[in-house]
């Protein structure tokens, strides 16, 4: 209660009670709307800071968590990121070399370390959750891809076998693209100048050059012709599962009859015998007794570049060398 004032009034001569102004009404409801703003104000600094919930207990202790391992999480993340960008490069090389074909990166920024530094606590289990999706779909997709390889790049021992018969190598030593004449198909005759069907390709290489086997096998047969016609100087190799290569005029036959023979060895070298008419080796490469196009073999140690350069030259109708 606000202490009641007295004042003493001269002409009645005794004490009366001061009246109320306006000014000490409005002062003393200033009063109290201050006392009861800082009362308030006290009041939820005492709860906020004081008296706790247990959920709020709970959240400040993970944000005191997180706010402590941020930088650790913030390298793990990163670390994920790039483990992320590599796995996909691995996934681009991995397709372009089963395929020879180039693919196209997927469009997108991956590389969000920025972000992550500058991400306050609230958006930092945002970004944790992205990555982590990113890795579940891309764990998803790698099981895919391993599962489609698998069915259709896997090799069983049946299959090793034949493809070990394959004669994939280039028949002769230091073989550039360049050096193949003529392909496999109608060609002119040398002689005659008629269309004729060659069973094989010519490759153009100095007397003396190097011959080598296109795959592992066994010497089937060895002719050797003083005659300037024919195959002249000739070996055939078989290598299994009904392939047989033919690599005819030789000027030097160094293998034997019957021997065992290692892809890329050794076995003669180039010349001019039989009817050739420079000097050059023709090779042949037969399937079951029948003779294909021996480029469709000549694949290892090419790239998909020059293999294609190959091929083209390969079908060019031009004169053969025999």
């Amino acid at each position: 209660m606000p202490q009641i004032k007295y004042y003493y009034n001269p002409k009645t001569l005794r004490y009366e009670r001061t009246p109320l102004s306006v000014f000490n009404v409005l002062f003393s409801f200033l009063g109290y709307l201050a006392a009861g703003f800082l009362f308030f104000v006290g009041l939820v600094i005492f709860q906020n800071y004081v008296v706790q919930t247990p959920l709020e207990k709970s959240l400040r202790a993970e944000n005191a968590a997180l706010a402590h391992h941020k930088v650790i999480l913030v390298d793990r993340l990163e670390e994920a990121n790039n483990q992320l960008s590599e796995l996909k490069a691995k996934d681009v090389q991995l397709y372009e070399n089963l395929f020879e074909t180039k693919r196209q990166p997927e469009v997108g920024k991956d590389d969000n370390r920025e972000e992550i530094l500058m991400a306050g606590l609230a958006d930092f289990n945002g970004w944790a959750a992205t990555i982590d999706d990113k890795f579940k779909a891309l764990s998803v997709k790698a099981q895919r891809s391993n599962d489609s390889f698998h069915d259709r790049a896997s090799v069983s021992k049946t299959d090793l076998g034949m493809l070990k018969a394959v004669p994939a190598s280039q028949p002769i030593e230091n073989f550039e693209v360049g050096m193949l004449v003529s392909g496999f198909g109608t060609r002119i005759n040398p002689f005659h100048k008629g269309n004729y069907h060659h069973d094989g390709v010519d490759i153009s290489a100095s007397r003396g050059s190097k011959v080598l086997a296109g795959g592992v096998g066994k010497v089937s047969m060895i002719k050797r012709s003083d005659l300037l016609a024919g195959f002249g100087n000739y070996i055939e190799i078989d290598h299994g599962f009904g392939y047989t290569t033919r690599y005819a005029h030789l000027e030097e036959i160094t293998v034997r009859y019957g021997q065992k023979i290692t892809e890329g060895q050794v076995i003669g070298s180039v010349g001019t015998s039989g009817g050739a008419i420079a000097p050059h080796l023709h090779y042949e490469v037969m399937k079951d007794g029948k003779n294909v196009d021996p480029v469709n073999f000549m694949l290892e140690g090419l790239s998909s570049q020059k293999y294609h350069q190959l091929l083209e030259t390969s079908k060019k109708v031009n004169q053969s060398l025999d």
